[in-house]
């Protein structure tokens, strides 16, 4: 083994030293000349081989990353005014794995702060994260950017660059290798990366570290001997949080060399198994939940790879006592991790040995602290860490107390609690309930409510009603506040969101809500109290009980359609549908989909639990397919081929070759009823479409915006144009401000998608065919479990909005918001590689993910729509039309007879007709070549010119004047 030369730090001192490192480019450097070919880290891919990176090659990954940015980025050297760096930061939104380390660590390397963003943050968050840091540019992964556009379309304040694939950087021939110099801080206090926090008023702050604190935050090595030091590190911590960094600055200080789990998945705990056993790796850092699910592996096959390892470190929430006493048992040496964002890591990172106990963590020495005691609780002393962060203007408290382990009383500590309200969910997320409980308290119908989750994967809420309830009124009552939960949910992290009534704890007025002297909520009492409420609820949502009789198994399919009925509140009457239609045609959500599946849970009582799985009824969308698979007699595949043919069905079910054409063209082009663009805009509800709908309405060149509405199941379409209301509301919750003057422009639609003309009233379908200039189509089920058959409603729609658009006297431009789902499978059968702006083949498309491949199926049926609509293409019979009338032609002749009188043609009179010299070509191809089936692209040629872009069919003036010339040349005499 060779010796890792590692670097001289001394954070303690804000001077330079000679022969000191003390930023983190520096130590870059120092690495790539003094270790260049000791491994900096393995990137494990899904389908490919790993890939191993030098510290060499890191080296010149940031130095080609670093130039790239110069020469693509926006990069403003002016101060800002928000306090926290010199320069304005550059956004990361990127997945995490090798990639976001060389776009921070080459942004750091140009003394730029890199503003690294959680991929799990709600837009909002993002882009509040941006405000309040006057981020300069955002740089998004490949991955993720069609997304990030989705979401921050109309964020007119930040320049959205795509970043480049790692394997662009790190890989470059020698010849080609920029060398860039770093900048190195003359400060070492200067604030270089900021990171972020859970948030204390429902959204995230920016938290920002200096060079000194990151020197300190990498130097936390502390093993034995270098065997120890070396070897492999699997770290599965997102690389977007401080904790992320631990691997990284492992391998940076002492050359343990980090492994990065493959990005295109979540790690699970067969994978990271898996991982160990292929990667060799000797030490983890991973997450509580991930530990635990391991310990579940069959065959304790999980616990025997954990304890082949030198040190397993964990942090960010609690580890069960279960899985420790099985650790323990198992051998393995856990390593509890403990650090805060705006201190780095508090403990060292080492190979656990005799005398140290894995429920407590062990303070680092090399930093400055104070422990202070508390007053006890319940008999047990309780204790509050401060931490002085070099170079810190001030020292940091944290908000956990602590208990500390008194055979070493001096360092080894355990957080019992916190003083703040976040709740830690099991997969070590933190959220912040404010916005949900603020909501839920603002409405007037609830009193108090209170949060809960520690340690479990989804919250919940206690609420406290303003007016005493009856026991038989809770349910009504929970129906009450559903929908202000759904809407604070809309504005929270994924992790944050409430997915069921069934998390919904009602306090009865005999139940008094335990405060402090201050009057607010005593959380831990209120939890304490509720114990027993709170385990049922996740028992619950974990067993779907549901308290139904059990299904009549001889008459199964009438029990589960009226089951659905009844208990899901069906719009559609009973009598409107039948045991062979696509429930999610009928208006089930995925709330609906779950309590579905909970009730059968409980009433199925013939069938195995192991049947009804969690996509049991996206897989089974109709009754007779649930009866089927409740019998356990349904099958199913699902090959690739499979998923192909099942695209192709659907595109050729919903082909557009037989849509209406209109009588008469109009000659100008446009429509005459309406001066300025008619948008009729599907999907203004949702996020993206709520904005479409905003910037339509202030475009000088939109003079009106028709709003789609989808009528609700069992509902009658309003008869009167304009009788739908938008819900202004709704709209300024979303962020949409218009004034009077451009909300006069918006008008809704009440329609039936499936229908014939959308289910409108003659009148009103031919007004719209005469106006309709756009159609913005950007309504889309979010629902990512149906399977492609329960997209069928949505195939039928598109087709009448084509038809819609096809059948208008003057030309319609018709836009689709497709999804970068429809890539997927091309992105992870070739990673990296840029996929050109080309239809799409089929086979290689299709997933298996209804979402995505309901997306192909519609992109299929536009392809086919343009290709025979396109106002660029023109038949012979209107063509032949305008040459008749110039050539005063009375009669015609059938194309075959005439290609007969060509053939009869003497050789000799070849010169009087030289058609016959081309007798095979007319022939053979004549008709193939010049008739619509040889459809030429022109897509790449349009967009270099302006000109090509601009053209259209050729009209009547043109083709007659090519007949007029040729008689003036003496061709048709």
């Amino acid at each position: 083994m060779r010796a890792f030369v590692k670097a001289k730090v001394d954070f303690f001192s804000s001077e330079r030293k000679e022969d000191y490192v003390h930023s983190l480019p520096e130590l870059i450097d120092f690495n790539a000349v003094h270790n260049p070919d000791h491994l900096f880290c393995i990137q494990a891919r899904s389908n490919e081989p790993f890939i191993n990176v030098t510290n060499a090659q890191f080296k010149v990954a940031v130095d080609q990353c670093a130039q790239w940015i110069a020469d693509n980025v926006k990069l403003p050297t002016v101060a800002t005014k928000n306090g926290l760096v010199d320069r304005p930061p550059v956004a990361l939104l990127m997945e995490s794995d090798f990639g976001l380390i060389v776009h921070q660590f080459a942004l750091v390397s140009m003394g730029i702060p890199p503003l690294v963003l959680s991929a799990r943050l709600s837009p909002e968050a993002i882009f509040h994260l941006l405000k309040s840091t006057e981020a300069s540019s955002l740089i998004i992964s490949q991955r993720i950017a069609q997304a990030t556009k989705g979401a921050f379309g109309s964020v007119k304040l930040i320049d959205i660059h795509v970043g480049q694939p790692y394997s662009s950087f790190y890989d470059v021939a020698e010849d080609k290798r920029i060398k860039r110099d770093s900048a190195y801080p003359d400060n070492v206090d200067a604030n270089i990366l900021l990171l972020h926090s859970s948030g204390t008023t429902g959204l995230p702050k920016p938290i920002a570290l200096t060079h000194r604190q990151l020197v300190f935050s990498v130097s936390h090595g502390d093993f034995d001997t270098e065997e120890e030091a070396q070897g492999i590190v699997i770290s599965t911590l997102p690389l977007f949080h401080g904790f992320g960094l631990l691997a990284p600055g492992l391998s940076m200080s002492i050359g343990k060399t980090v492994c990065f789990p493959a990005s295109d998945r979540i790690p699970d705990a067969q994978s990271i198994v898996d991982l160990v056993n292929t990667s060799g790796a000797t030490g983890m850092m991973t997450v509580p939940f991930l530990l635990e699910d391991m310990a579940t592996l069959p065959n304790e096959v999980g616990l025997k790879t954990l304890a082949k390892l030198n040190f397993v470190g964990t942090g960010g929430s609690a580890l069960s006592a279960a899985f420790g006493a099985s650790a323990a048992a198992a051998g393995i040496r856990l390593l509890n991790l403990y650090g805060t964002t705006e201190t780095g890591p508090l403990t060292k990172t080492f190979a656990p040995k005799d005398g140290y106990d894995w429920k407590y963590f062990r303070l680092r020495k090399d930093m400055l602290f104070k422990v202070s005691e508390l007053d006890p609780h319940e008999g047990e002393r309780r204790f509050r860490l401060t931490v002085f962060p070099f170079g810190a203007e001030k020292p940091f408290e944290i908000a956990d107390q602590l208990v500390r382990n008194e055979a070493f009383p001096e360092t080894d500590f355990a957080a019992v609690g916190r003083d703040d309200d976040v709740v830690v969910l099991a997969n070590g997320e933190k959220v912040n309930p404010l916005l949900l409980e603020t909501a839920l308290t603002e409405s007037g119908l609830v009193k108090s409510a209170i949060a809960f989750g520690e340690n479990q994967f989804e919250i919940g809420v206690i609420v406290e009603p303003t007016d005493p309830i009856a026991d038989d009124q809770t349910e009504e009552f929970k129906n009450k506040i559903w929908p202000i939960i759904v809407q604070a949910g809309e504005r929270m992290d994924a992790t944050a969101r409430i997915y069921s009534p069934i998390a919904i704890i009602v306090l009865s007025s005999s139940v008094v809500v335990p405060r402090t002297d201050k009057g607010s909520i005593a959380r831990k009492e209120v939890f304490k109290l509720l114990e027993a409420d709170i385990t049922q609820v996740y028992k619950d949502l974990d067993n779907g009980a549901i308290d139904v009789p059990p299904l009549n198994y001889a008459n199964l399919e009438q029990e589960l359609k009226e089951l659905i009925q009844k208990r899901l509140k069906l719009r559609v009457l009973p009598d409107a549908w039948t045991i062979d239609d696509n429930i999610f045609t009928l208006g089930l959500d995925s709330l609906q989909a779950t309590t579905l599946r909970r009730i059968l849970l409980s009433a199925a009582t013939e069938t195995s639990p192991d049947v009804i799985r969690r996509d049991f009824v996206y897989v089974n969308y109709s009754v007779r397919l649930m009866a089927d698979a409740l019998r356990q007699n349904a099958s199913s595949s699902t090959s690739g081929a499979t998923f192909a043919k099942e695209v192709e069905s659907f595109t050729q079910r919903y082909s557009v070759k037989s849509l209406r054409t209109p009588e008469a063209a109009n000659p100008d082009g446009t429509a005459k009823l309406v001066e300025g663009a008619v948008v009729l805009l599907t999907g203004s509800s949702g996020s993206l479409g709520s904005y479409a709908l905003a910037e339509l309405a202030k475009s000088p060149q939109v003079a009106k915006v028709v709003c789609l509405l989808r009528k609700r199941p069992g509902s009658v379409i309003s008869p009167v144009p304009g009788g739908s209301k938008i819900d202004k509301a709704f709209l300024v919750s979303k962020g949409v401000e218009l004034t009077d003057a451009e909300w006069a422009k918006i008008t809704a639609l009440e329609i039936d998608p499936t229908a014939d003309n959308l289910g409108l009233p003659p009148m009103v379908y031919a007004m719209v065919s005469k106006t309709v200039t756009h159609v913005l189509h950007a309504a889309w089920p979010m629902n990512f479990h149906m399977r492609l058959p329960s997209f069928d409603y949505q195939f039928a729609y598109l087709k009448n909005l084509l038809q819609l658009s096809v059948e208008a006297p003057q030309k319609v431009r018709f836009l689709f918001i497709s999804s970068i789902s429809v890539l997927a499978k091309l992105g992870l059968d070739d990673p990296g590689y840029s996929i050109p702006e080309t239809p799409l083949n089929v086979e290689s498309a299709a997933c298996g993910v209804g979402y995505a491949d309901a997306k192909l199926v519609c992109e299929k049926m536009l392809e086919e729509a343009s290709l025979l609509y396109s106002d660029a293409l023109e038949t012979w019979g209107e063509i032949l039309e305008i040459v008749r009338a110039e050539l005063g032609i009375t009669k015609s002749l059938p194309y075959d007879d005439w290609l007969e009188q060509v053939a009869a043609t003497d050789d000799k009179d070849a010169d009087v007709y030289p058609v016959k010299k081309l007798y095979e070509f007319f022939k053979l191809y004549f008709i193939t070549a010049s008739s619509g089936t040889v459809v030429m692209a022109t897509d790449v040629s349009r967009q270099g010119s302006a000109t090509l872009r601009q053209l259209t069919a050729l009209d009547r003036d043109v083709i007659s004047g090519y007949v007029r010339y040729w008689k003036k040349a003496g061709y048709l005499d």
